[in-house]
């Protein structure tokens, strides 16, 4: 079961988990994403082994690079809540057309109890470092024990 979200507080995880238990689903885990965030900030609660999606609006003709920074870790300990995959771009349908958007999809994955953030940033062309980079916006994730 796929949602879009476009607000700033979402808590599906286990509810959705027990739902595809209960349905006699052969796995713990449901298959692909659970949830779509469009908008940040947001929050999601997980159970370990859903996901969810970050898709937002980007522009590669401007030069800058959309990056997914920190948050695999949960504050205070080195094990990993989530993993994030990397930024995957789509180009636009209206081919042909100089400026026009595309989207970048990034999938977080719960692993184990915990709360994390993830960042997304944009770089400017050619920036050595990160003291450059502008937020776009906060993903938090509370991953709940199973």
């Amino acid at each position: 079961m796929k949602r879009r979200i476009g607000g700033s507080v979402l808590g599906l995880g286990a509810s959705l988990l027990g739902a595809s238990l209960a349905a006699g689903a052969a796995s713990a885990a449901p298959k692909g994403p659970t949830l779509i965030v469009r908008d940040l900030p947001a929050q999601v609660r997980l159970a370990p082994g859903e996901s969810v999606q970050i898709i937002l609006s980007t522009n590669v003709t401007t030069g800058y690079s959309w990056h997914a920074e920190g948050g695999c870790c949960a504050k205070g300990t080195d094990r990993a809540v989530a993993r994030v995959s990397k930024g995957r771009y789509t180009a636009p349908e209206a081919m042909g057309m100089v400026g026009v958007p595309g989207t970048t999809t990034w999938t977080v994955t719960a692993l184990r109890a915990g709360k994390t953030a993830i960042t997304i940033v944009t770089r400017p062309p050619g920036a050595d470092n990160t003291m450059q980079d502008e937020e776009v916006g906060t993903l938090t994730v509370i991953v709940q024990r199973p």
